[in-house]
């Protein structure tokens, strides 16, 4: 996780100055625009760790859990939301192969994340549901910029 912070800030740092440089000069060139997206993408990825660490100032194990629960429930909104627009623009054969990896997607998230429940501990509460954070955050991030050239 803190290596794809660091990516993320690495690629924004390397893709910043040449994009600033270029729209100084007022053409978009292809590269520019697929660096922006890039850009964008990664700027997602390094901001949703904050969310976390507001979290870990709460004072309890329980009002950390409900915390993460409640970032993951607005990931989760908007991982739906990136779905059904998703599933807007496919063939009939693509609707089926996105429903089927988003199901098995669904399935892997949750056994992945039930080893942290099972670890043990108060700890294994917020391991547990910071799992599923990260990983609906991602999976959010990931079709929304599905659909992009």
């Amino acid at each position: 996780m803190v290596r794809a912070v660091w990516a993320a800030f690495a690629a924004s740092v390397l893709i910043s100055g040449p994009a600033q440089a270029q729209s100084a000069v007022g053409s978009d060139t292809p590269a520019l625009v697929e660096a922006r997206s890039q850009l964008s993408a990664a700027g997602r990825v390094s901001w949703y760790r904050g969310e976390y660490d507001a979290c870990t100032e709460k004072p309890s194990t329980v009002e950390i859990v409900a915390c993460i629960d409640d970032l993951t429930k607005a990931w989760d909104r908007r991982l739906n939301a990136a779905y059904g627009a998703l599933m807007d623009g496919q063939t009939p054969e693509q609707k089926v192969r996105l429903h089927a990896a988003e199901r098995e997607w669904l399935q892997f998230r949750n056994v992945n994340c039930d080893y942290y429940l099972n670890s043990g501990g108060t700890i294994a509460n917020i391991r547990y549901a910071e799992c599923r954070r990260v990983l609906t955050a991602q999976r959010a991030i990931e079709l929304e910029t599905a659909g992009r050239p």
